[in-house]
């Protein structure tokens, strides 16, 4: 794959199958998103209680300003989105 970075990113609390692989690997159980939609302490202190899409920015913004991003690029969204209009969020199951 040409976008592959030599690494697998699993976030257990972020989908069935990420979930399923965290457990067979006895991987912890981290919410990063409460079910307010902002970040808790395991996301990082610095973005505690700052909305999702926000928390993105400023991530990417940090990596910036410490000359660590390599780049940002749109890719096809493969989440589900919430079906009911005008709600075009993708749907992030949170762990049990």
């Amino acid at each position: 794959l040409s976008l592959s970075p030599g690494a697998v990113k699993v976030t257990p609390g972020h989908s069935p199958q990420d979930l399923a692989l965290a457990r067979a690997l006895g991987l912890p159980l981290l919410s990063v998103i409460g079910d307010d939609g902002t970040l808790c302490p395991p996301g990082g202190g610095w973005l505690q209680g700052v909305p999702r899409f926000e928390a993105r920015d400023r991530v990417v913004a940090a990596l910036a300003q410490q000359g660590l991003l390599r780049g940002v690029q749109d890719h096809a969204m493969t989440l589900p989105l919430c079906r009911y209009p005008p709600c075009p969020l993708p749907v992030s199951p949170l762990p049990p």
